[in-house]
Formats: C-alpha cells, structure tokens, sequence
C-alpha cells in the first residue's frame, strides 16, 4: 500500500504542474508566485495527512487517525478552495442591476 501511495504521489504531484502552469502563467508575477507557493504549501499538507492517517491507521490509533482525518482534511480543503478561486475556477457571480436609466 506505501508504494502505490508514493506512486500516486508522484503522479498527482505533475497532473497538478501539468494542470496549473497553463493558467498561472498568463496572470501577474506575483500572482503566479503565490499560485505555485499555495500549491506546494497545500501538497505538502495533504501528503503529510494522509501518511499521518495512514500510519496510525495501520497500528489502530483510533482517535490520532480521526483527528487528523478532520485537522489535515479541513486544511487541505480551505487551501484548495482558496487555489481554485485564485486560478479561476471558482468564480462570484455578479449581481446585474436591471433598473432603466430613462
């Protein structure tokens, strides 16, 4: 199981290269800069939880394995959602005023 977890590792670690260089690169250089921080920040998180989870898992440490399900889970999905509305992805809707000017 460690060695497909270090595979996807790997693998998930370019989809999101593959995934945020085209749009990070079109936006200001600071943005970018933070854009490519938030990510490795957020990976680092995520794989830190889930060999967490996993290794306290596999020695039955039922509460350490909860509470880092909801500390590391609940700060790796903030990041996320925090990456997704810098790149775009999720984006506010605009209130339309339909009032005529006559």
């Amino acid at each position: 199981m460690s060695t497909f977890l270090i595979f996807l590792a790997g693998v998930l670690f370019l989809a999101g290269i593959l995934f945020i260089k085209p749009r990070a690169a079109k936006n200001k250089i600071w943005q970018t800069v933070l854009v490519w921080a938030l990510f490795v920040v957020w990976y680092f998180i995520t794989w830190i939880g889930i060999s967490f989870v996993y290794i306290n898992a596999s020695v039955g440490h039922v509460k350490a394995t909860s509470t880092a399900i909801f500390l590391f889970g609940g700060i790796s999905v903030v990041l996320a959602i925090i990456l997704a509305r810098i790149l775009g992805f999720i984006t506010m809707k605009k209130k339309v005023d339909h009032t005529s000017q006559a």
